[in-house]
Order: C-alpha cells, then structure tokens, then sequence
C-alpha cells in the first residue's frame, strides 16, 4: 500500500466568544491522506503561518511512500535523515518547483510549521492505519486505560470583564453543560487596569481585580471544581510570583505559561516559591518538554496535539513525564476532529488528566464531523470501538464554511 495523495481544505467562519471575549472569525484545517487502496485517513492542522505550505511539501516528499511507517515519515520530515539516505529519498525539485531537503527538515528546525503540518498528516495516517486494521486509534498507541477523556472548557473572559454578572454567567453555563473544569486568562481579566502593554508587569491592581474575578467564578463553581488559569508566557517573574501568591487560597489546579517560555530557568524559579502548579508547553515539541522537566521547570506537561507532532509525539511526551512521576493535560486549539484525536491519545497516557476545548460557544467548529456518539457527554469524549477515529465530514457543515476557492474533497 502507498501513500497516493495528500490534500488539505480550509474552513473558514465565525468565532464566537473568541479570545477575551466578543465576535471573530476563524480558519480550520482538514487533512486527508489518500492511498492506492482506495483508504483514506482524516487530520487536521491549525491554519497557523505556513501549514498550508508545509502540508503542501509533505504532499510531494511523501507520495509513494508506505502509510505505515508514520513514525519515519513524521521523524523524517521534523529532523530529516543522514546520507546516503534510504531508497525513497526525494531530491532535488519536486512538483510545483517545491525544494527537496532531506538532511533536515524543511526549515533546518524541529518546530514552528514543519512540526504543525507533521501533526495533521500523523493523525490523518493513524485514522487511516486503524481504518485499514479496522481498530480505533487509541489501539495503535497500546490500548486505552479509560473509556473517555475528560474535558476542561477555555472560557478566557467575558467580553466586560467589569461586569461581575458576566463571570458568573460563564460559571453557570459550564456548569449547565455538565463540565467539571475550566480556565481563564489572566492577561484578558483585568485589562482595565493595565498601564504599559510592553513591560510584562501586573500591577497591584490588576492583580486585586483578577483574585476578585476568580473569586466570583469559585463562589458560584463551588469547591469541589477546578479552575485553571492562563498567563499566555506574558509576565517577568517577580510580578507571577506576587500572582501565584494572590491566587493560592482559590486552590487553582495549575497557573499556565506564568512566563515567557524560551528560558526554563525563569519558570523554574517561578516554580521553586509557588504554592500553584505551574503547567507549561502548548508549543513545544518533545524535546522542549525533556529541557523543561530536567530544569525542574513545570509540574504539568500540557501538549497540543496540533503543535507537538501529532498522536505518536505526544504519546511520546506522556511517556516521558510519567517517568518522571508528572502528570499531562492536552492544550486543545483544534476543532472536533482534532478533539477527537487527542482523545484517543489521552486515553492510551496512564497520566493523561484533561483535555481543553476552546469553542463551545461556535458549533460548527464542533461540527465539521460525524462520528457515532455526541463530540461530549456529561464534560467528556466518550470513545467506542469504531475504527481509525472514528469520524467522517459532515459535508453539508464543510460545504456551508468552505473557505473561498476551496473544496470539498471527492
């Protein structure tokens, strides 16, 4: 069996309650691996800068190639091969005046949108592979520990942030929806209060009016709910320090990315005198995640199955934290056929501990795809036996937010 085709559509809608509340718009990117079989296996990729480009050169590089050797083809295409290569390399000028470069990957690094395209065709590939061995997905990463993966809503922020009545209304709708966790970002929460968008500092008083916000969301989720809070890598660590200090009686289950997150030592300090856990890496690959582990830098791994090289890659970063006797929660930027797939990964991590969802709010993005249970049940993905994914495109929802000059595929 050979890999025949790899192609890629664009959907492209309305947002809504986007970051910091409010209306936008936003892209998703569907994956489909063809093979000369006549399968085919479902990704998707974020419509990040230069997927699309990356997905495009994995077209040409890796045509012909054996859908089951996705381990090689994805390690290939992050970090290339030494010479004299294997007998499938591609050299030179492929399709579409596309440069062959096979000492590395195509932009001499293991991150950024060579990784972000790798991760939606591994996942188009593991669909496809337990199509063909007709058994889910979670099967080809060892089986599952649990039949479903917990879910934790991203709720960022009301778009009034003053207005207390709004926090409590997110509350109350995540709790309604039958959900046991959720998040907020920090940086949106009290932007009334910022007085210099360059110098990452929180003042006193926009640290006193998040701790009054969260506050408000504990008193109506209640005790026994767990909470989660976003910093997006912003702040210096002095003033996260003063933060996670304000924060400790709300019993927050982590504090995310408190700092900028190219230096593990900064976090780390952070780390060392914080009464919260400190969850970072929605963007790292696996190896950024071993240097933040060795540095003591993280209580919680928190992957993204988009950004850290799709099912096999995180599986692989799991791995590694529960050597280390850590837990892991994925990042979730994706829309439900990504969901789905990092649901089948979590159930095969014994330390696997919650999924994000970002878009409750917008359900198209929840419905590009069909599958034979509900996307979430009582704050859940449920997974049956169904093979692959478990998932097909609703075409009616693909064609109404089809992307222009883009289309389906047939």
């Amino acid at each position: 069996m050979k890999i025949t085709d790899i192609r890629m559509l664009r959907l492209w809608g309305p947002r809504n309650h986007g970051v910091g509340g409010g209306e936008t718009r936003i892209a998703k990117v569907i994956v489909r691996v063809d093979t000369d079989s006549g399968v085919y296996g479902l990704g998707e990729a974020d419509d990040f800068m230069g997927v699309r480009q990356g997905i495009a050169y994995m077209r040409e590089y890796f045509r012909g190639r054996d859908p089951f050797t996705v381990n090689a083809i994805i390690s290939e295409m992050m970090y290339g091969t030494l010479a004299p290569h294997h007998a499938e390399i591609k050299t030179g000028v492929m399709p579409g005046d596309i440069i062959a470069n096979n000492m590395s990957s195509p932009t001499s690094t293991s991150w950024g949108p060579v990784i972000w395209a790798a991760s939606g065709v591994d996942i188009a590939l593991c669909d496809l592979i337990g199509k063909i061995l007709k058994t889910p997905a979670y099967n080809l990463l060892g089986g599952k520990y649990r039949d479903h993966a917990r879910v934790y809503l991203d709720r960022s922020s009301p778009e009034d942030v003053t207005n207390l009545d709004a926090w409590k209304k997110l509350a109350e709708q995540t709790l309604s929806l039958g959900f046991s966790q959720m998040k907020f970002d920090i940086d949106f929460m009290a932007t009334e209060a910022v007085n210099d968008v360059w110098n990452r500092t929180l003042s006193l008083k926009q640290i006193n009016r998040v701790v009054e916000r969260l506050e408000t969301v504990r008193n109506v989720a209640g005790a026994d709910f767990e909470i989660c809070a976003d910093c997006h890598m912003q702040y210096n660590v002095p003033d996260a320090m003063r933060l996670t200090a304000a924060l400790k009686h709300l019993n927050l289950l982590w504090l995310e990315d408190p700092v900028p997150i190219a230096n593990p030592d900064s976090c780390a300090e952070v780390r060392k005198k914080s009464d919260i856990p400190i969850c970072v890496g929605e963007m790292f690959n696996a190896e950024q995640f071993r240097l933040f582990i060795d540095h003591k830098a993280c209580d919680i791994l928190h992957p993204d199955i988009l950004f850290c090289g799709g099912m096999h890659e995180i599986r692989r970063i799991a791995d590694y934290a529960e050597l280390n006797h850590l837990p892991v929660a994925f990042h979730g930027n994706g829309g439900a056929l990504a969901t789905v797939a990092a649901a089948h990964a979590g159930v095969a991590c014994r330390n696997f501990i919650g999924l994000e969802y970002h878009f409750i709010e917008t359900s198209w993005i929840g419905e590009y795809v069909v599958r034979d249970v509900p996307l979430f049940r009582d704050g859940k993905v449920l997974l049956s036996d169904a093979p692959g994914l478990g998932v097909e495109l609703n075409r009616d929802v693909c064609s109404r937010y089809l992307a222009p000059g883009e289309s389906l595929f047939d």
